[in-house]
């Protein structure tokens, strides 16, 4: 059987090559997707910020994993429960994590160029982690676990991975404004 999500996800996180290769002059394709997302951010010695869309892409990355897991579940009963228990769990300590740096360091630089940014990403940070709450005391609480527990959890997942995605792109926005505006 081979690692899930190998080369995705927190793999994701660990470069591959050397950092200076995300140089807009490089020609690989995860650097063209980062210079994509990032508008035109070249590494992260130049652009701290980059560093913070790299975690958005290794979230996305396990919030994709995690639920096409969640959706096996639910259709066919396939998978490693304890494995998708402990990938929800990491993920959310990564999560976590990542908010917090991005309160301490990024949204306080937004906030001097938008008025009330900060109050905004930090109360969307808190409904997020409420939906996390709910998905791990679903996975904690002792119940049959059927296929209607699992299409449950599906479905949370997905309820986290929109939100999520349309948290992290609205802060890529930001940050590249922020990116372009301090230069």
């Amino acid at each position: 059987m081979t690692a899930p999500f190998a080369g995705d996800g927190v793999m994701a996180l660990m470069p591959q090559e050397p950092v200076s290769s995300i140089d807009p002059t490089a020609s690989s394709t995860s650097s063209s997707t980062s210079n994509a997302a990032t508008g035109r951010i070249g590494s992260t010695k130049s652009s701290p910020i980059l560093i913070f869309v790299l975690f958005h892409k290794a979230i996305r990355s396990e919030l994709n994993g995690l639920h096409h897991a969640a959706v096996s579940f639910a259709t066919d009963g396939s998978g490693d429960v304890r494995w998708l228990s402990e990938r929800c769990r990491f993920l959310f300590d990564i999560y976590k994590n990542h908010c917090n740096a991005e309160d301490a360091v990024i949204f306080p630089a937004l906030d001097i160029r938008v008025k009330n940014v900060a109050r905004t990403y930090s109360l969307e940070h808190e409904g997020e982690s409420n939906l996390f709450g709910q998905l791990l005391e679903l996975l904690s609480s002792i119940v049959h676990r059927d296929n209607i527990f699992w299409r449950e959890f599906a479905s949370r997942i997905g309820a986290i991975k929109t939100s999520l995605n349309q948290h992290m792109a609205k802060e890529e926005e930001q940050a590249c404004l922020l990116e372009l505006t301090t230069e």
